[in-house]
């Protein structure tokens, strides 16, 4: 809605945006940063399908359950993530 250029194509960088609850007006792209989800996600974010996309443009297990493990990690739709990639 910022008009930002998504982070995970145009830079390679991991970003909850496609799966969070919108609210802070997209800081974290806007300053070349991936989102970590600060308003946690949102309603049936299908966190499973990003997860699987990141996995296609080369992230590791490691680097993905880093991004889902931040302070909304617990929510349970991230945390069904958590758990289906070894954390």
């Amino acid at each position: 809605m910022k008009g930002n250029a998504c982070v995970i194509v145009t830079k390679g960088i991991p970003c909850l945006g496609p799966v969070t609850m919108a609210g802070c007006g997209a800081i974290c792209p806007t300053y070349g940063r991936g989102c970590y989800g600060c308003f946690g996600p949102m309603i049936d974010p299908k966190p499973s399908a990003l997860a699987k996309n990141l996995v296609e443009r080369g992230f590791s297990k490691r680097d993905i359950l880093l991004l889902f493990k931040t302070f909304t990690g617990w929510s349970s739709a991230f945390r069904k993530v958590v758990e289906e990639y070894g954390g």
